[in-house]
């Protein structure tokens, strides 16, 4: 038999289900729609996740953690090149069920100003989180797969292991990854191994139901997503220092009042029942927050571009350069217990006067922290970070912790001040843990006073290697 002998298969089975909305663009337009990106759906009309993507995103990884397994398992990057293979892996489409669709609104922010810019505003359709689907892997295994002793090679099943719990664990796939938005996960995930060097087992593969007692199976559990080496990982967590509103521009409310009603022009962002803070409000804040802080240190301000992907400035100068960021943001979820909204009517002043302006009544909804415990959690990370990195995104969470940096809007009456609870961060195999009003110990100090040290001593030549 030759080395393209089929000897087996494995079929990976389980439910994906959606953490965070998904944005997978159809790259075409509906006419009389308003949505400039809409989301990828079948002839039946139903969302679905390509299998293509997902078969993208894992390549990815497994690049990353195995880069002569994937290229086993996934084909050569180059047809028809000497030594070249085809995939052995199948992914299966996943049309979603209980598919909501939402529309976000996107605008890009000046980094000067820290305003929105003028003619950088669009909207986006996307999959509500808690959307589901049927996953499906088939991985082909021939015979020169297997060793001298008849089995897997040992990389190769290495490989797939760390394939599998990954897919447990969770991993991101779509458009906006790094603002958050693809977050999947596939729960009772198991493994199913044909051996068809044995004929009870062939037999199952052609008769599954009647058979399926001879076949190898196994319950995969990913637990917590895995954490690359080199990627700096921050876990914090906040309480609201005074108010916070996320803007939801779709959302307008009235609500009775004794003398009359009033209409909220500003309400928060809600899904799925939740106030959340999306990715890219994040993203916004950091990046504002990054140039700021490199430009008080005298440093080249390419670093954050390196970090989180081009400006909108750049890209609009030069629409050809672009590359993903390697600072990626999950989207929060606030805890409905922890705050409250309350509507706050408010006037304009004339500047001259100092007098109200007639007609010019409005009222917004934030969200008012009823505690000090914590309310929003922010997670995000830096892939293959650099010590010099690792402390520009300390800077970053210090000044959110110290309340020296605001999220969302109405920022210039003190919203969107955070008040830092407790953080965990992870960096070549350290976890390093602090909470407010505790005394962190002489190990993680010395630690953190490195990476802060290394933005310091950052040269501008590093940047131009």
């Amino acid at each position: 038999m030759t080395k393209a002998g089929l000897v087996g298969k494995i079929i990976a089975e389980g439910r994906l289900k959606l953490q965070s909305p998904l944005l997978l663009g159809s790259g075409r337009e509906e006419a009389g729609n308003d949505i400039d990106i809409q989301v990828l759906k079948g002839k039946d009309g139903i969302p679905f996740l390509p299998g293509t993507s997902l078969a993208g995103v894992l390549r990815t990884f497994l690049e990353r953690e195995s880069p002569g397994a994937s290229e086993i398992l996934f084909g050569s990057s180059e047809a028809g090149g000497e030594g070249s293979c085809q995939s052995s892996l199948v992914f299966h489409d996943i049309p979603l069920e209980n598919a909501a669709l939402m529309a976000r609104d996107g605008v890009s922010i000046d980094a000067v100003t820290g305003t929105a810019m003028k003619g950088h505003k669009f909207d986006y359709e996307a999959v509500e989180r808690g959307a589901e689907g049927n996953f499906c892997m088939v991985a082909t295994l021939r015979r020169a797969h297997l060793g001298e002793d008849g089995n897997l090679l040992p990389d190769l099943q290495a490989a797939i292991d760390d394939l599998l719990r990954k897919i447990a664990a969770g991993f991101q796939v779509g458009a906006h990854t790094t603002n958050g938005f693809g977050q999947v996960k596939v729960e009772k995930l198991e493994k199913k191994v044909y051996d068809f060097r044995d004929k009870t087992t062939v037999a199952a593969w052609l008769l599954p139901e009647e058979m399926s007692s001879s076949v190898a199976k196994e319950s995969i559990h990913g637990g917590e997503a895995p954490y690359l080496a080199d990627d700096f990982v921050v876990e914090a967590e906040f309480s609201l220092k005074h108010a916070l509103i996320v803007r939801d521009y779709n959302q307008e409310e009235t609500i009775e009042k004794q003398d009359g009603k009033m209409t909220i022009s500003a309400a928060s962002l809600k899904e799925k029942g939740n106030y959340v803070i999306p990715g890219s409000s994040w993203k916004g804040v950091l990046r504002h927050q990054a140039e700021y802080i490199l430009e008080r240190l005298g440093k080249p301000g390419n670093l954050v571009d390196r970090m989180m992907g081009p400006s909108p400035q750049e890209m609009k100068a030069h629409p050809e350069k672009k590359w993903k960021g390697r600072l990626m943001v999950k989207e929060s979820v606030i805890r409905m217990e922890c705050v409250a909204a309350k509507p706050q009517a408010r006037v304009r002043i004339d500047r001259f006067t100092g007098g109200t302006i007639d007609s010019a009544l409005f009222a917004s909804k934030p969200l008012w922290g009823k505690d000090t415990e914590a309310a929003v959690k922010l997670s995000f990370i830096v892939e293959k970070a650099a010590d010099h990195e690792a402390g520009l995104a300390l800077c970053l969470l210090k000044d959110l912790w110290l309340g020296k940096t605001a999220v969302g809007g109405e920022k210039s009456i003190g919203r969107g001040v955070l008040q830092g609870r407790k953080a965990l961060l992870h960096y070549r195999g350290k976890t390093y843990r602090f909470a407010d009003g505790e005394t962190a110990d002489e190990e993680t100090v010395c630690d953190l006073n490195h990476f802060v040290e290394a933005l310091a001593d950052w040269q501008e030549k590093e940047a131009e290697a």
